[in-house]
């Protein structure tokens, strides 16, 4: 993968998963947040701009993973493939924590759900958006 790969693989990834998260947690599954007041800091300009700084660190880091790891686990042009490869990645890394998180702190069931489908979506985004870029 040249770095002009590397970077627009990074960058795609993290559109797709600022994208997937406002959609899924902040328009189908904000209402279910909104039920638990108590638990969330204002929102600001400054909290957004830092969420979607997270989401481009999370398609670099993606993207490294694929590059030195995920790619030898999949498919090249295996859509089906890499959709698995972001599943069992949602299930060692963020499944067990977000039902962590769920236990602990005062999260609406439905508002975890939501986080829960967000990051598998992420996931499978992460996994399949780097095939696009990387040829081995």
């Amino acid at each position: 993968m040249t770095a002009t790969h590397f970077a627009l693989s990074s960058v795609s990834i993290g559109a797709a998963n600022t994208f997937i998260e406002w959609f899924v947690i902040g328009f189908l599954f904000h209402k279910s947040q909104a039920l638990t007041p108590q638990t969330w800091r204002p929102e600001s300009k400054k909290s957004y701009i830092y969420s979607i700084l997270l989401s481009f660190l999370f398609g670099v880091l993606f993207t490294l993973f694929y590059v030195k790891i995920g790619w030898k686990y999949v498919i090249a042009g295996n859509l089906w493939s890499h959709i698995k490869l972001g599943l069992v990645c949602f299930g060692c890394f963020a499944f067990i924590i977000e039902v962590g998180n769920a236990i602990y702190i005062n999260y609406d069931k439905k508002f975890v759900l939501g986080k829960m489908i967000s990051s598998a979506v992420s996931y499978m985004a992460a996994a399949c958006i780097p095939g696009l870029f990387f040829w081995h």
